[in-house]
């Protein structure tokens, strides 16, 4: 990882750890996204819930190896302005296309699809979020939900859609406040 990046995504992490509504995924977790991307050669993300744009750029730094590109969606107007500067900061405007809405009203335009998504907004909604995302999701597709065990109460619906549905494999990664790791098999 280019040193100046890390520099960012560290003070990033200790931005979320000081401010209130910034819950970034741990850089455990961002390592292991980081992985994934790279392991699967994914070449085009959605990512629900972007924030200050701290996984995006995990993210995005994986991505840009593989020439590809990610769509995140972030519904708050402020923390759409402070990730597309940290997005600027960490020069990855090429690699990142921003959505800025709600994710239920948003994911029914996409058009492409996506081989990889992470999920980290509105708990209760991960669910409708997957739902909605499915036609766009490419056979052997890269699920990752984050806080599965952290909320595992709110996201219960989520959880029991990917672990017994025949069209996922699914299990859950305890890094960080739990990943619910799922590929899409059919």
């Amino acid at each position: 990882m280019n040193p100046s990046i890390q520099k960012l995504l560290n003070e990033l992490e200790e931005f979320g750890q000081k401010n209130r509504g910034y819950f970034n995924i741990p850089a455990s977790t961002g390592k292991f996204f980081y992985n994934l991307v790279l392991i699967s050669k994914a070449k085009n993300i959605l990512e629900i819930g972007t924030s200050n744009g701290y996984s995006t750029i995990w993210l995005s730094e994986a991505i840009k190896q593989n020439n590809g590109k990610i769509t995140t969606m972030e519904i708050s107007d402020f923390k759409i302005k402070i990730a597309k500067e940290n997005f600027k900061r960490a020069n990855l405007n090429k690699t990142i296309k921003i959505i800025h809405g709600d994710a239920l009203k948003e994911i029914p335009k996409l058009k492409e699809k996506f081989d990889f998504m992470f999920i980290d907004a509105i708990k209760k909604d991960y669910i409708n979020y997957l739902k909605l995302a499915e036609k766009n999701l490419k056979k052997g597709s890269i699920i990752v939900a984050d806080n599965a065990i952290m909320f595992k109460d709110k996201m219960q619906d989520y959880l029991n859609y990917v672990e017994n549905n025949k069209n996922y494999s699914s299990v859950l990664v305890p890094i960080g406040s739990g990943v619910e790791f799922s590929i899409k098999v059919k």
